[in-house]
């Protein structure tokens, strides 16, 4: 079984891309390759002779599709770190110019109005211990929110583009990366 996990490597500006054996149940790194954009990603694994059963990747669409498009058997997996991550960078967002704006369409109430529900959807979905339960929990979760509230429409519309994605954590070996 192989698996290739993208890491952004900062100081290069590039993504770094493992690629893992198990072998006895454990992820055994076998190299690094480097990756400057999806054409790079196509070449290289259009030239592997390995066939990779999982993918652990970002939230980057052209990639996603590029692995399911070589591999169509993959399970493309986007890890709870960069879920979170993602969520706490809708929820905190750091650029001033953007909290001015916000400030004028939305009260300070709004604004951890939103965070706090997010907050604890984000909390509930990583404690359930299966895919089913996940998804019925984040359909669940939606019937109760308000989907008109920016953060938590930003935040819905990429689960829905990467839900299966997302959810696929569930599904990993426990003894995976």
């Amino acid at each position: 079984m192989y698996l290739i996990r993208q890491v952004f490597n900062p100081i290069e500006n590039l993504d770094d891309m493992y690629i893992y054996e198990s072998i006895d149940e454990l992820w055994q790194l076998n190299q690094i390759i480097k990756v400057r954009d999806s054409r790079s990603l196509a070449k290289l694994l259009g030239y592997s002779t390995i066939y990779f059963d999982y993918a652990i990747i970002k939230f980057n669409r052209i990639y996603r599709n590029t692995f399911y498009y070589l591999y169509p058997r993959i399970k493309v997996i986007i890890d709870k770190k960069d879920v979170v991550d993602v969520f706490k960078s809708i929820t905190n967002p750091q650029d001033e110019a953007y909290e001015e704006a916000a400030a004028i369409v939305e009260t300070q109430a709004d604004k951890q109005c939103s965070k706090e529900v997010l907050d604890y959807f984000i909390y509930h979905f990583y404690t359930m211990t299966s895919k089913q339960d996940a998804i019925k929990h984040y359909e669940l979760w939606q019937t109760y929110v308000p989907l008109n509230d920016k953060k938590i429409g930003s935040f819905v519309s990429l689960m829905e583009i990467y839900l299966d994605e997302i959810t696929n954590y569930f599904d990993k070996p426990q003894t995976m990366l």
